[in-house]
């Protein structure tokens, strides 16, 4: 059966964790690409209605390892706040950084998945979000998903990530 879809939510979903690698006890590179996987799945298929609208979910995740990896939109800053994009001037910042920030300008919605590291948000994360200006995320609704191996789920990492 065909959506009859009267509204395109324009959703970023940002990926905190940048660990890539297995720990001495062994387990997953990253917890969180579970939880990311099914906050990108639940997102893609949710369809709700607002009043007459259908509405649904267009959904770009930014993840940290991709975006600070070799040929990334923040390649040359290496997850350093060192070049971010409200230091260029108007139409001088590379390409695909360029076209990050578009898209989170854009955006209609934001949801964070995050780990908590060293009960605050992990660098990556706060780096990559830091990168563009706090205009881009201004008055747009947003939602913070936690997740830890510890018995707080992650909560202390989500309470830094409040504005």
């Amino acid at each position: 059966a065909t959506r009859m879809v009267n509204r395109r939510l324009k959703t970023v979903v940002f990926m905190g964790s940048a660990r890539d690698m297995v720990a001495p006890w062994g387990g997953e590179k990253r917890l969180g690409d579970r939880v990311l996987k099914w906050v990108l799945a639940t997102l893609r298929d949710r369809e709700s209605t607002c009043g007459p609208d259908t509405v649904v979910h267009d959904v770009h995740c930014i993840d940290p390892l991709e975006a600070f990896g070799d040929g990334g939109a923040l390649e040359s800053s290496r997850a350093e706040l060192r070049y971010p994009h409200f230091f260029h001037a108007p139409g001088t910042a590379p390409e695909k950084m360029e076209e990050m920030r578009n898209v989170i300008k854009e955006a209609d919605a934001i949801v964070v998945v995050t780990p908590e590291y060293n009960h605050t948000l992990p660098p990556a994360l706060t780096s990559l979000m830091g990168h563009f200006g706090g205009s881009n995320y201004a008055c747009k609704p947003s939602a913070i998903v936690t997740y830890s191996s510890g018995p707080w789920g992650g909560a202390r990492g989500g309470v830094g990530g409040r504005p």
